[in-house]
C-alpha cells in the first residue's frame, strides 16, 4: 500500500549506481529515510533534481515498518523556486539551512507547526527582496523555539549577561566560558524581537556582529542539542555573509 504526503528533503547520498537514499522532513510523520531509483530514460520517472537539499516535494511511498528505509515511487516538486539554488548568497544559505536542519531534525513523530515554519521560511528566503544579511540569525533564533530552547531574555535589563549552558540572563559572568557579554546579549534581543516576520529590519549592520552572533547561536544549538557536531557550511557562511 502506498502513501502520499508533502516532504521537504533534507539531504540525499547515492546508494549504488543509480539509486539515493533521502532523508525528507514531513508534517506528519517527522523525519524518516526513503530510498529513490534514478530514471536515467526519458522525462519519466524520478530525477535527481527532486532531491536537492531543501527541495519541497509532493510524494507516494510504499509503507514499511517503522525505522526501515521506504521505497520512494513518484515524487513532484510542490513549490518551484525561482532564485534558492540560482543566487549565490540564496545558495549558501540553503547550504547551511539544510545541514543544520538535517543534524536537528531527527524523530519519527508528527511536527505540523515546525513543518510550517520552515516551509514558509523557505519560500521567503526564494522570494525575499533586499538584503539577506540577517536572515539565518532569525530563522536560528526562531527554530530554537520550537526545539524547546528559546532563549529566555526577559530578565535581560537587570541581567546582563545570557549563560548558554543555562539558556538564561545572569547578574555577571558565570564560572565557565559559554556566555554572552551584555553587548551581544542586545544584539540576541533585537533579532528575538523582531523575529521572522520582521527579519528584515534587524539593525545587524556591522558583519562582525553578524558573525559574532551566529558562532553564538551554532554554539548554543550544539550544547543543548546531542550529536550536533560541527557545521561544515558555517565557514563557507561566514565568508559569504561578511
Amino acid at each position: 500500500m502506498s502513501e502520499t504526503r508533502e516532504g521537504i528533503v533534507l539531504r540525499s547520498v547515492p546508494y549504488g549506481e543509480n539509486r539515493l537514499i533521502v532523508n525528507i522532513f514531513t508534517a506528519d510523520r517527522g523525519t524518516f529515510g526513503l530510498i529513490a531509483t534514478i530514471s536515467k530514460k526519458g522525462k519519466a520517472g524520478l530525477k535527481k533534481a527532486h532531491f536537492q537539499n531543501l527541495q519541497i516535494l509532493e510524494f507516494s511511498h510504499a509503507e514499511k515498518s517503522k525505522g526501515e528505509l521506504k521505497r520512494l515511487e513518484e515524487a513532484r516538486i510542490h513549490y518551484s523556486y525561482q532564485n534558492l539554488f540560482f543566487d549565490p548568497i540564496r545558495s549558501c544559505l540553503s547550504l547551511f539551512l539544510a545541514e543544520l536542519l538535517y543534524k536537528v531534525l531527527k524523530e519519527e513523530e508528527p511536527q505540523a507547526e515546525l513543518y510550517a515554519f520552515i516551509k514558509e521560511s523557505l519560500i521567503q528566503l526564494d522570494q525575499a527582496e533586499g538584503s539577506l544579511a540577517n536572515f539565518h540569525l532569525a530563522f536560528l533564533m526562531e527554530l530554537s523555539g520550537f526545539l524547546g530552547l528559546f532563549p529566555d531574555l526577559s530578565q535581560s535589563d537587570q541581567k546582563p549577561y545570557f549563560d548558554l549552558l543555562e539558556g538564561q540572563s545572569c547578574l555577571k559572568p558565570p564560572q565557565h566560558s559559554y556566555y554572552l557579554m551584555p553587548e551581544e546579549t542586545l544584539l540576541w534581543q533585537e533579532i528575538q524581537v523582531q523575529g521572522m516576520r520582521n527579519w528584515q529590519d534587524i539593525k545587524l549592520n556591522k558583519s562582525s556582529h553578524r558573525r559574532q552572533v551566529l558562532q553564538s547561536l551554532v554554539d548554543y544549538f550544539r550544547l543543548h542539542l546531542n550529536d550536533f557536531g560541527e557545521i561544515r557550511s558555517l565557514s563557507i557562511l561566514r565568508e559569504v555573509m561578511a
